[in-house]
């Protein structure tokens, strides 16, 4: 008797179990093997189709003068168009691959959050310069970039709010 043989149960009834359970695992993923080869069949015939478009833009760009397509030359929108139905081809043949390959699909980046309101807040303006031509005139806010970094200094936080106003001039 081998190692392997030693470390299968002698009870009949455990044997059974034991097979079962191989033939369900079995049969699972020759079902799952099955719809694989289904989802690939289509993305072969997905992208033998767009590879047809492509060659058939290829001759009609590069070809010899007696392969190009004469009067009948495709316009710019024509072109877009194929090319636009390349990238939705694409796009479809990455998302099903992810599906079925399991992996979880990108999720959108979340907004930062905001720092903590009891921390020390430091307000640095930053007033732009006036260009040549234009000092001593009214300047309107028409909005402003603000950027928060925290400053670590030793056993104190503080937050410096960088104001950036936007200015319009009025002529």
């Amino acid at each position: 008797m081998t190692t392997r043989d030693s470390a299968l149960p002698d009870d009949v009834d455990t044997l059974k179990a034991m097979v079962r359970a191989m033939a369900e695992r079995t049969a699972l993923l020759e079902q799952r093997n099955a719809h694989l080869e289904q989802v690939n069949q289509g993305a072969e015939e997905r992208i033998a189709r767009l590879m047809a478009i492509v060659k058939m833009l290829e001759r009609a760009r590069y070809g010899t003068r007696s392969e190009r397509l004469g009067k009948d030359r495709l316009s710019d929108d024509q072109y877009a168009l194929a090319l636009d139905e390349i990238e939705t081809g694409v796009a479809a043949l990455e998302a099903e691959r992810d599906k079925t390959a399991g992996r979880p699909t990108k999720r959108p980046p979340r907004p930062r959050k905001g720092f903590a309101a009891h921390l020390e807040r430091v307000e640095v303006v930053i007033e732009p310069d006036d260009p040549a031509g234009c000092e001593g005139l009214e300047r309107i806010r028409i909005g402003e970039d603000v950027c928060e970094r925290l400053d670590v200094t030793p056993a104190q936080f503080r937050v410096i709010v960088t104001r950036r106003p936007k200015l319009l001039i009025p002529e």
